[in-house]
């Protein structure tokens, strides 16, 4: 008797210790065929992952990554799949030093993402790069706090326009827009700051389910909160880009799509008071009187 005890609790233990059985529990999407695993259960990276941008490594059996400053920008790591209309995708992540990690779904393009901070997380349908008119649009948001060094189990899932995830037991992100269900054939990681990891990815196909529309009515609507504009000093030393305390003409232009680079040179011109061929502070955005 003792033994058999032992060995339910064993097991209830064994079950708590993997997480929320998140895909037992449909919300928007019914659980199909299991179409990928990665456990990172190998001291190396599999040769099915591209790194582009930062480090990445395998640590305790989790894939860490760390963006580095050389690159001017966040660590990058992707996997070719074309993905099924209708799907779910659940990872393990943890914050250890990182600020933000983007679970990315791409095809001509970026298609949408998943966006997760220490404070919480946002669901984007993103802008068409081709299209300078076009923007990101935020679907869904959620307050939540994941302190840094503690294991949390995200599930996302995805069925045409609608976009719907959670963070362990918490609060749903929820939302629809048509970016949503452009077609993706590949996903991945992208990671800011120095570092965090994910592990134990799991993505299944799935189908809608039925009985979505009707739990949805039940769930308080998400609370969106636009971000605030940069002050002109943040938005100066992003400009910044050597830090040397003023704005270059390559600098001022380059970020610009290409089509705008010779408005923003003709305003540059217009800007530089001395003709030194740098910004100060001041010049970039003098104080109106």
């Amino acid at each position: 008797m003792f033994i058999a005890r032992l060995s339910i609790l064993t097991f209830a233990f064994a079950l708590a210790a993997q997480g929320p059985a998140f895909a037992a529990d449909p919300l928007l999407c019914l659980q199909g065929k299991l179409i990928f695993e990665e456990s990172f259960s190998s001291p190396t990276l599999n040769e099915h992952w591209t790194t582009p941008k930062g480090e990445w490594s395998i640590i305790e059996q989790a894939l860490r990554g760390s963006e580095l400053s050389a690159d001017k920008h966040s660590a990058v790591i992707r996997k070719d799949m074309v993905f099924p209309t209708n799907f779910i995708i659940q990872f393990k992540f943890r914050f250890n030093g990182g600020n933000t990690i983007h679970c990315s779904f791409n095809g001509k393009g970026h298609i949408c993402r998943a966006t997760l901070t220490p404070e919480g997380y946002t669901l984007k349908g993103e802008k068409v790069k081709s299209d300078s008119n076009d923007r990101a649009v935020t679907v869904g948001q959620v307050q939540q706090t994941f302190p840094a060094g503690e294991w949390h189990t995200m599930q996302i899932e995805v069925a045409g326009n609608n976009f719907v995830a959670r963070v362990d037991e918490g609060p749903l992100a929820f939302g629809s827009h048509e970016k949503i269900g452009r077609p993706k054939t590949n996903f991945g990681f992208p990671m800011a700051g120095v570092h965090s990891e994910i592990d134990s990815i799991k993505i299944w196909e799935a189908d809608l389910n039925p009985a979505w529309q009707t739990k949805k009515k039940t769930l308080p609507p998400n609370k969106i909160t636009l971000p605030q504009a940069p002050t002109v000093e943040k938005r100066f030393q992003i400009y910044d880009k050597n830090g040397d305390g003023s704005v270059s003409l390559k600098e001022f232009i380059n970020p610009r799509p290409k089509d705008k680079r010779t408005p923003a040179e003709n305003q540059f011109k217009r800007k530089d008071k001395n003709q030194d061929g740098k910004l100060s502070i001041l010049e970039f955005s003098p104080v109106k009187k």
